[in-house]
């Protein structure tokens, strides 16, 4: 790009170089996936959506400043977003959510709509649970015997608001079957005792493991890093690396906010650089004064 920029001898291999960077780039956004396992009513996706298309129009802006040829038309759309959901309405309402961010940027960005037809389905916002596959012998209810772990599709990153539930509490909430067919299904990875949340985090973690996805950030209460379900913290750290973690001192709820996988090359740890695991009871520093 430099020698581009300069002009003169080999400027013109180098815009060919510099346009073929952009090219990249540009598919790469196309192709980039994330996923939120436990989506509600679809903010996250909606945040994820608006954050790639805002990337994809800096870079087109960008490109045309240092006289590339960008892009007409904006190649990231809503199917760059994938989504579980177990409750039908809040599934529905993500769709729908994902289609009016989608339709507000391009009309505020001056870009074309497509008309024909305007929505189209969204199937890969999915309504089912995310943390356990009910047995067929139980009609598709939860719990019983051969109940088993369901898959998450691939995708570049994973975000997401699991939900809270303390480990005394799961018995009660989620009903005598289902807690028992989750110690089963994650049974040496998840203690029972562990809140609801981490079953989201060991999930994760595993497809960070498999190769399904590249990084994680997901948001937890403060009590994630004590107790049991400290033990999936500690499964996260001994086969990937914790690279972001803070409170949010702001909610009515201490919020811890948990990002895990491979970092970028420019920020990956050196050799003793690698981010502690803070010790048991210990604070993760608050948002405000987190510093990189």
């Amino acid at each position: 790009m430099p020698r581009y920029i300069r002009g003169g001898k080999g400027s013109q291999a180098a815009y060919k170089e510099a346009q073929a960077t952009f090219s990249t780039f540009i598919a790469g956004l196309k192709a980039y996936r994330v996923l939120d396992p436990t989506c509600g009513s679809g903010n996250f996706l909606y945040l994820a959506l608006k954050t790639l298309k805002n990337l994809e129009h800096r870079a087109n802006l960008e490109a045309e400043a240092l006289g590339l040829h960008r892009e007409l038309v904006i190649e990231t759309n809503p199917a760059n977003v994938l989504g579980i959901e177990l409750n039908p309405y809040a599934a529905e309402l993500a769709r729908v959510t994902v289609w009016i961010g989608e339709i507000q940027w391009m009309l505020t960005h001056g870009y074309h709509l497509r008309r024909d037809p305007i929505l189209q389905p969204l199937d890969h916002i999915e309504n089912r649970d995310a943390v356990l596959l009910p047995s067929p012998a139980c009609g598709g209810g939860a719990g019983g015997e051969g109940s088993s772990e369901p898959e998450w599709p691939t995708a570049d990153a994973i975000v997401g608001n699991p939900p809270f539930l303390g480990g005394s509490k799961k018995r009660g909430e989620l009903g005598v079957g289902y807690l028992n067919a989750l110690n089963s299904v994650y049974k040496d990875r998840v203690p029972g005792g562990a809140d609801f949340v981490t079953y989201w985090f060991e999930k994760a973690r595993a497809q960070i493991e498999a190769g399904k996805t590249q990084r994680v950030g997901l948001v937890a209460t403060n009590s994630i890093r004590g107790g049991a379900s400290r033990k999936v913290l500690g499964r996260i750290v001994a086969s990937t690396t914790i690279f972001e973690a803070w409170i949010n001192n702001g909610a009515a709820v201490r919020v811890s906010l948990v990002c895990f996988g491979h970092p970028d090359s420019s920020r990956q740890p050196g050799p003793g650089r690698r981010r502690r695991f803070p010790r048991s009871g210990a604070r993760f520093p608050s948002r405000a004064g987190y510093r990189r």
